[in-house]
């Protein structure tokens, strides 16, 4: 994603213009309804998965993050097919940020890996090097990342990746703790993509979903030659 992209969006939105006018990157069926296909999940998802070739992926993706939008990761993995066993090998570096002063304490600018299985799976246990904040309505304290009565989760279970201004993409995750119905806790952080990773991640989104949009417009192809 390039800085002019980004600073062109940006300086639409400063304006208060509309910056999906900005952003069409030569997109012929987005010119009369970018805003409707980028703003509404569901719709975005079917183009998405209606696009043949790559570029067009590439786009769009590009498109539905500088407009604001989401793109839930999770779901893109379920999309393809793929199974845990076939993601192991796919991961992430990113770091992770507090979102709390408290939370903030327990950062350590550690650059990690956040495995493609894991994300599929929906939730992982942390690492043994993290320091993550066990927080309650009375009680403080914290704890190693791989605690055995903690797993990682995303906020809201689709892994949604979002663009900060600066072009790094990020995704919202709570560590929670449960050690009993009156001993639970959980700690808000951000985990952001690496910035030297972040091309060979979205060259990850754009293969695996072009993969899945070419095998079903193989098969619909293969259906359709009679006529």
């Amino acid at each position: 994603m390039s800085d002019k992209e980004i600073i062109e969006a940006e300086t639409v939105k400063e304006n208060g213009n509309n910056p999906l006018k900005v952003i069409q990157l030569d997109m012929e069926y987005l010119k009369e309804n970018a805003e409707e296909y980028l703003t509404d999940d569901e719709k975005f998802m079917d183009l998405l998965y209606s696009i043949n070739d790559r570029s067009g992926v590439e786009k769009l993706l590009k498109m539905r993050f500088l407009s604001g939008g989401a793109v839930p990761l999770r779901d893109i993995l379920w999309r393809s097919g793929k199974t845990k066993a076939e993601l192991a090998n796919y991961k992430v570096k990113f770091r992770k940020y507090g979102d709390k002063p408290e939370e903030k304490k327990t950062e350590d600018n550690i650059v990690r890996e956040l495995l493609m299985s894991d994300v599929l799976e929906g939730s992982f246990r942390g690492w043994e090097n993290e320091i993550c904040l066990y927080d309650t309505a009375n009680f403080k304290n914290t704890y190693r990342g791989n605690n055995s009565n903690a797993k990682w989760y995303s906020i809201g279970g689709h892994y949604n990746l979002k663009m900060e201004r600066t072009g790094e993409i990020y995704i919202k995750m709570r560590w929670y703790c449960y050690y009993s119905s009156f001993g639970k806790g959980n700690s808000h952080y951000t985990f952001k993509i690496d910035a030297d990773d972040t091309e060979n991640f979205m060259n990850f989104l754009i293969d695996i979903i072009h993969e899945k949009n070419v095998k079903a417009d193989n098969l619909k192809n293969y259906f359709e030659d009679i006529y």
